[in-house]
């Protein structure tokens, strides 16, 4: 079964992976007091979550508009590395967190494997 992005021509491919980057700097760079507070979720810490859940689909979307796993890969964690240096120098409430890189490559790395996985299965048949 094919996902429905693959269909789209190149160009709505690219425009959505585009689209996701501008999103993805946008949520950077708000201040941390425009999130809901949400006490159970706190505790969980689905802000590691929502990181490598980004991730994952920027790189995805940069495969996707036909870059390779490499590429998307290298742009993807730099991204998350100067984000980070974005909101300690930019912002006023947020700061650097080496965690929110580890997440940020770790949602990078699922998406390169998935591809991966992807990729040799369909080799296979």
């Amino acid at each position: 079964m094919k996902l429905w992005l693959v269909k789209l021509p190149k160009k709505y491919r690219t425009a959505a992976h585009i689209l996701w980057a501008v999103v993805v700097f946008g949520l950077h760079a708000m201040s941390s007091k425009s999130f809901p507070k949400i006490s159970f979720w706190e505790n969980l810490g689905p802000d590691k979550i929502v990181h490598a859940f980004m991730f994952f689909v920027g790189s995805a979307l940069a495969i996707f508009s036909g870059w390779g796993r490499m590429k998307s890969a290298f742009v993807w964690i730099s991204a998350g590395v100067l984000l980070e240096y974005y909101q300690f120098f930019f912002t006023a409430d947020r700061s650097f967190d080496w965690f929110d890189v580890f997440c940020d490559g770790l949602g990078v790395l699922l998406a390169n494997v998935y591809f991966l996985i992807k990729q040799n299965a369909s080799v296979d048949k």
